[in-house]
């Protein structure tokens, strides 16, 4: 089985990362993919229509041309409100976003390589840790099978003990 080599951010590092932000724009980038895992492409391509703000859900066509629904949270609700309020899409490329991200890590002072990509990773294991569910996560990633999932779930040390001591004490 391939071993997924991208290191997901810890907690310490995401919140640098968030801190780092120094303009709406960036803190809607951050945020969303930190609080969604979608894809860069996805978010560049996000629109106005896609949202259902009654059922707290965005719904995409990813990877594949397959369509599913992404869950809200309120930090992804609060900052998609305020740009769809003189938006109807997000005006982001793909390229830009990715540039963004960088950016912000650099300022953060975060040693490991940052991507989008990593922060898709950041949340797949965020969500497993507070107790997601592995299939549900599957769902929200658009993956069509569960062994794409599983890979994203290399726990580092830390996550390690902390979960052992959870489990175990």
């Amino acid at each position: 089985m391939m071993q997924y080599k991208r290191e997901p951010l810890e907690d310490f590092e995401i919140e640098a990362l968030k801190k780092a932000c120094e303009s709406f724009e960036d803190s809607l980038v951050v945020n969303v993919l930190l609080e969604t895992g979608m894809r860069v492409s996805e978010l560049a391509n996000l629109t106005k229509d896609q949202i259902s703000w009654q059922r707290d859900c965005i719904a995409t066509i990813g990877k594949g041309g397959k369509r599913r629904v992404i869950p809200m949270s309120k930090a992804t609700r609060f900052y998609l409100t305020e740009h769809f309020k003189d938006h109807s899409k997000i005006e982001f490329g793909q390229r830009w976003i990715q540039k963004i991200v960088k950016r912000i890590a650099e300022k953060a002072s975060i040693m490991k390589k940052i991507s989008p990509h990593v922060l898709r990773h950041t949340f797949a294991v965020c969500y497993i840790h507070k107790g997601g569910n592995i299939r549900a996560l599957q769902g929200i990633l658009g993956h069509s099978h569960i062994q794409t999932t599983d890979m994203y779930l290399n726990y580092s040390g830390i996550r390690v003990l902390e979960d052992f001591k959870r489990v175990w004490e």
